[in-house]
């Protein structure tokens, strides 16, 4: 039996390789993925580490599923990146006309003119199929660029498994055939959008009043997730902070939540085929409840990080800091990694990361030659008094802003580059004050 056994996985494994395709039930599994994971109704749905965009959790996480409303959240990026928040869009009864009767709407009154912004607000929280219609096509941007800029934006993310041909989430039920994905592109694209600022902050809200127009008063919208009104989660040592739901009868009930805890940690749940509400949310609610128990029971090993540095080129080092424990963790999990601190904060976040005793004066902020003099001073190293060795000439000629120093402050500029510790950033001027960003890769190389 063993033999069979052998022999039907080689065939199998050969047929993969021939045809590119290794059908996950054979591929090895990550140690920590435990038979014990919750059963959920779902037909597919991917528990995703966002902090490092590891994979916890899934079942048929490739499989072709349809969106629905959460692919709002791509409406959303696209605009972001591409359209003025401050513009004001009216809305059309062209544009009304384009929205099908059973689409979600807010009802907006044609002839009335919202920003960019609180169309964005009334896209995320209400899932309204106007606002949507709006920004895609009436605010600089034709419809058909606008669905090309989706598609284009989801294949720089790496997913495949996806095709966009309408920025509210219509699929096959309305006559849309190219609006698919797959639960674990829905992961990666949700990692991404809770990378925004402005789209983080909107899915964190309950509630959103839109503002009072020409014949219209103002009125309060209630975010469509559930896990803000209805299920509202008890006795958690996590909080839902976002991102989307949707529902169409292709894609049944469906809710990509992110959950946080305390320590920074962060999960994305893209859940996809709920048979009821309550199935939904309580799916949801068993899965982050099994891979948060999982964390603190030392089953899986989950990372600190955040959320605005990710998809940079920073993002693995922080990432492993944060971590560790070298770089607190803020309770907004915002790094801001273009601030400058002062020179004894940012010698601190150095210190903390490189184990050294770097010492620096009150300056407000600490610059790349004051960081050399304050790394090599101490150090058992020529004063300087000679002259430079060619190999330090070259390097002084080839940086900015080095005349105002002396031989020896010039020695300890040049010991530094020659070093390699400056080879995570592209720093020429001695006068460049560091950011946060920059002490980190500066310091992961100063171990």
């Amino acid at each position: 039996m063993w033999d069979k056994f052998k022999k039907l996985t080689i065939v199998v494994l050969i047929a993969a390789f021939i045809s590119g395709t290794v059908p996950e039930s054979i591929l090895p599994q990550a140690a920590y993925v435990s038979a014990a994971v919750p059963k959920v109704q779902a037909s597919a749905y991917v528990v995703m580490d966002a902090n490092s965009g590891d994979v916890i959790y899934k079942k048929s996480m490739n499989k072709k599923i349809y969106p629905a409303s959460t692919a709002k959240l791509m409406t959303a990026i696209v605009v972001i990146d591409n359209i003025d928040i401050n513009k004001r869009v009216t809305f059309t009864k062209n544009m009304r006309k384009k929205v099908p009767s059973d689409a979600s709407k807010l009802d907006l009154k044609p002839g009335t003119a919202y920003t960019v912004k609180q169309y964005l607000n009334m896209l995320l929280i209400g899932s309204d199929a106007d606002s949507a219609m709006a920004l895609a096509s009436g605010a600089g941007i034709s419809y058909n660029k606008f669905i090309s800029l989706m598609n284009s934006t989801a294949k720089s993310y790496g997913m495949s498994k996806t095709s966009f041909d309408n920025p509210i989430g219509l699929d096959t039920g309305n006559g849309y055939n190219k609006m698919y994905t797959s639960a674990y592109d829905y992961a990666v694209m949700a990692r991404h959008a809770m990378s925004y600022e402005l789209i983080r902050n909107i899915v964190a809200k309950s509630t959103y009043t839109v503002p009072a127009r020409k014949g219209k008063p103002s009125f309060k919208v209630k975010n469509s997730n559930g896990f803000y009104s209805t299920y509202k989660l008890k006795n958690k040592e996590y909080k839902i902070i976002g991102s989307k739901t949707g529902t169409t009868r292709a894609a049944g009930r469906v809710l990509i939540a992110t959950a946080r805890d305390e320590e920074g940690h962060e999960l994305i749940c893209a859940y996809f085929g709920g048979n009821s509400p309550e199935a939904l949310y309580k799916g949801i609610e068993k899965l982050l409840d099994y891979a948060f128990k999982q964390y603190s029971n030392d089953k899986i090993t989950l990372a600190v990080g955040f959320w605005d540095t990710r998809f940079r080129s920073s993002e693995k080092v922080i990432c492993k800091h944060a971590t560790s424990g070298a770089i607190p963790m803020q309770a907004n999990g915002k790094f801001n990694p273009e601030l400058v601190k002062n020179a004894t904060d940012t010698a601190s976040i150095i210190n903390e990361i490189s184990g050294l005793g770097l010492e620096t004066g009150n300056e407000i902020a600490l610059t790349v030659a004051g960081l050399a003099i304050a790394y090599y001073n101490g150090k058992d190293m020529e004063n300087g008094s000679g002259e430079l060795t060619d190999e330090e000439l070259g390097i002084i000629s080839s940086l900015e802003n080095t005349e105002g120093f002396n031989i020896s402050e010039q020695k300890k500029i040049a010991g530094l580059y020659l070093s390699g510790v400056m080879a995570n950033v592209q720093i020429q001027d001695m006068n460049h004050q560091i950011t946060k960003e920059e002490a980190v890769l500066i310091a992961d190389l100063l171990t």
